[in-house]
């Protein structure tokens, strides 16, 4: 039994993959924390009162759940995102900050302009069981991995965004998910992790289990 937030459960379930025990029985949360660090309970089903989930542990059924492990061995619960890159560091200054500005308006404001206000866009190359979404001459807005709840593949959205009729929303299901590219940073449940050039990430259908009401 785990006492805890989402980190907590991704903790647990990510050591129990590395060493091959996640198969030895269910799993069950107690939830403790801030309703915003318990999303990713929330979304599996655990109830948020700490008494409901206690006495979901002494009579609940077991959960099938899905696992998204990635090539360095991180695991991703519930789903992953790569979030548009907001905003340019300001740095100290008055002098440098005025060059600095000038260099951005000259350099980077044309790619913000096509994301929309304060963003940019990734130059990624994402690929859904070798099928290619999106390559590196089409900017990315953000990308989101999530895994479902009926246990069939894993749901991919690759979107551009910015509301330019060229631009496009592109959606698949698929295994095996690989974005590669310029450095970028992502959301895996509750965490940030990167930067990294290189990321695949690999359905493992029914890998863990969880206790939940009945």
């Amino acid at each position: 039994m785990i006492v805890g937030d989402d980190r907590a459960l991704v903790r647990t379930v990510g050591l129990l993959h590395r060493e091959r025990g996640l198969g030895e029985g269910p799993l069950a949360l107690v939830p403790v924390g801030p309703v915003g660090s318990l999303g990713l309970a929330r979304s599996l089903g655990v109830p948020l009162s700490a008494v409901s989930a206690a006495r979901a542990v002494l009579d609940g059924s077991v959960r099938i759940c899905d696992l998204l492990v990635d090539d360095s061995d991180g695991v991703v619960l519930g789903g992953l995102r790569i979030p548009p890159v907001h905003g340019v560091t300001r740095p100290s200054g008055p002098s440098v900050w005025s060059a600095y500005r000038s260099l951005v308006r000259t350099l980077v404001r044309p790619v913000a302009a096509a994301g929309g206000a304060g963003t940019s866009r990734h130059r990624l190359r994402v690929e859904a069981d070798g099928v290619v979404l999106a390559d590196l001459d089409r900017p990315v807005e953000d990308v989101s991995v999530r895994t479902r709840d009926d246990g069939g593949p894993a749901e991919v959205v690759v979107r551009t965004g910015g509301g330019a009729a060229a631009d496009a929303t592109v959606t698949a299901r698929a295994h095996t998910v690989t974005v590669s590219g310029a450095d970028f940073r992502y959301r895996a449940d509750a965490a940030m992790t990167g930067p990294v050039r290189r990321r695949t990430w690999t359905l493992r259908p029914g890998a863990w289990t969880l206790t939940v009401p009945r």
